[in-house]
């Protein structure tokens, strides 16, 4: 679906839907996972403050959401993937907090990165998956445009989580084993490259998730995902 067909005005978050989607992902995560969970102290109860996250499964939203970060707040917004908004889901997921993204062509939804830039700045959480896509148990190349775009220059540092959503199947009829853990917080700070800051993250983001990163750091004169035109497209 082309988010081109859903380029309206946000709905905005309602306080009723993410009651809703909580309450589901308790049950959901206690009926078919044993969680665990590490380092949420390191999470700010207050503030805007961007996470980074492997996206593994479907249920990495719901669960992470459920088990981990609304226990510490509950302000928070997710990039998701744009299907999600089809108009067969009534808005439920944008009132959730989801903010759509199309993945195969992220310059198509200038409107949601505006969105997504607007809402972290207005002090809330907003977790961002930086491969794009989905990928089970092995760790994609981290794409810094949205990055680059959504955090922008701040005019003062600007607080970034690195989460860990490891997924560990147990056998027949054994609860698959979730594990999320929360690293340290670290600062962007207006004079840093976005590129470096990312690879940085990708690394701790793949050992929080118990996986190995085997990218090099991308020559910033020759992106091939197609960020810097992302970037001069929406700015």
């Amino acid at each position: 679906m082309s988010s081109k067909n859903i380029q309206k005005p946000h709905p905005g978050s309602s306080e009723l839907a993410r009651k809703a989607l909580r309450w589901f992902g308790r049950l959901y995560g206690s009926l078919f996972y044993k969680t665990e969970v590490y380092g949420l102290e390191n999470v700010p109860q207050t503030g805007k403050v961007l996470v980074l996250s492997k996206h593994q499964r479907n249920d990495d939203i719901p669960l992470g959401l459920s088990k981990a970060l609304y226990h510490r707040r509950m302000d928070i917004w997710a990039i998701m993937k744009d299907s999600l908004a089809a108009p067969i889901f009534m808005d439920y997921f944008l009132k959730c907090g989801g903010i759509p993204l199309n993945r195969k062509e992220p310059r198509k939804s200038k409107n949601d990165l505006l969105f997504a830039k607007k809402v972290l700045n207005e002090g809330n959480m907003l977790v961002i998956f930086p491969e794009q896509t989905t990928i089970p148990y092995k760790m994609g190349k981290g794409r810094p445009g949205g990055f680059r775009f959504i955090v922008g220059k701040p005019e003062e540092p600007l607080a970034v989580l690195c989460l860990g959503l490891e997924y560990k199947p147990r056998g027949f009829l054994r609860r698959t084993s979730f594990i999320v853990r929360a690293g340290k917080l670290r600062h962007f700070e207006p004079d840093m490259d976005h590129e470096d800051f990312l690879h940085d993250c990708m690394h701790e983001i793949a050992s929080l998730t118990n996986l190995k990163y085997p990218f090099e750091q991308a020559k910033k004169a020759n992106d091939s995902n197609g960020d810097l035109e992302l970037l001069e497209t929406i700015s």
